[in-house]
């Protein structure tokens, strides 16, 4: 399967990636998913573009470099642990962020443009993440309610600065599998 698929997404920085890294280390015994994502691959969708011929990239790069000029840098809360699918088997295991609505104007702007160029997109209500693993295969329940909380000494350590979105390109074949093509800056 070598199919190329492309995105847009915030990404996630280092310090945050590594602070997920290490509770990944200790709780990941106890959650047996099929697998667990690269920290490297960590990030927020804001729109999932599929399989795309490179003038329609070019395209999606050009309302970029529009849409970046209409929003500022903001800051992202991480918060709360979820998933996606039955409570007992999920499909996705993730961490959220708190809700912000600069977020959420970025992201109807980048949805609506990627339209604007011809994508078909899907239309289920945006609710940003960060997905942490694939596929529940245990014949146990889920154990939700016994996962220790992501905590950190420095609870600043888990907010971020948004400077950027990124398109990224997927390697279904290499991990970390998403290269960045390009990065289009908020910061004025």
């Amino acid at each position: 399967m070598n199919e190329t698929h492309y995105f847009l997404a915030v990404p996630i920085p280092q310090e945050i990636k590594l602070l997920y890294f290490e509770w990944i280390e200790l709780v990941k015994e106890k959650l047996p998913f099929k697998t667990w994502v690269h920290p490297d691959d960590y990030h927020l969708t804001l729109a999932f573009l599929g399989d795309a011929s490179f003038p329609k990239i070019q395209d999606v790069k050009n309302e970029m470099k529009r849409i970046v000029k209409e929003h500022d840098s903001f800051r992202l809360q991480v918060s709360g642990l979820g998933t996606f699918g039955s409570s007992e088997s999920p499909r996705i295991f993730w961490s959220g962020v708190e809700r912000q609505p600069l977020l959420e104007k970025l992201q109807r702007d980048v949805f609506q443009a990627c339209q604007n160029v011809g994508f078909d997109l899907e239309t289920r209500p945006f609710h940003p993440h960060m997905t942490l693993a694939r596929r529940w295969i245990a014949e146990s329940p889920f154990p939700f309610n016994e996962l220790p909380e992501l905590i950190h000494p420095k609870q600043e350590l888990l907010s971020f600065k948004v400077n950027h979105v990124v398109l990224y390109q997927t390697h279904l074949d290499r991990s970390p599998k998403y290269l960045p093509l390009s990065i289009f800056s908020l910061e004025k």
